[in-house]
């Protein structure tokens, strides 16, 4: 990826960050429900796990001399459902930030980041399909295993 689009995209989740914060006090919140925040802890930590676990795998293709800077089809953890798991587990932690702040408002910021990332996810899936052919799997899903 071009260093100038991950210094956006970098931007982009440190704006949402500030913004998840900035709400913390005042505005539209839900009913304070204290199982619904510890959940949503062991919500996020499955989220993080997940997310550098996938990314873990994907680090590993491009460190492996066997395979030399080629592309191959990822495999492992739920590679095998979908193509970006890593998109999956990352909307699973932001759906526990939302939970957390039992705001509005970062409700909208997971919707957001769901709407941002689903899209990735789709293109990434195109873009596997036509790059990898036959060795890409026409029945796996963009993001969510057995759903999209």
């Amino acid at each position: 990826m071009p260093l100038h689009i991950s210094m956006f995209i970098g931007t982009y989740y440190a704006c949402i960050a500030a913004l998840c914060c900035s709400v913390s006090e005042g505005g539209i919140r839900f009913a304070a429900d204290t199982t619904l925040q510890q959940a949503a802890i062991v919500l996020f930590l499955i989220g993080n796990i997940g997310n550098f676990y996938h990314h873990k795998l994907l680090a590993d293709l491009r460190s492996d001399p066997s395979t030399g800077k080629k592309y191959v089809v990822p495999s492992g953890g739920l590679f095998c459902c979908v193509a970006a798991p890593h998109y999956f587990f990352e909307l699973m932690s932001w759906l526990a930030i939302a939970f957390a702040a039992n705001h509005v408002n970062v409700f909208l910021v997971f919707t957001s980041m769901t709407s941002y990332l689903s899209g990735r996810a789709v293109a990434q899936n195109k873009w596997n399909k036509e790059k990898f052919k036959e060795e890409w799997p026409g029945s796996r899903k963009n993001m969510v295993p057995g759903i999209f």
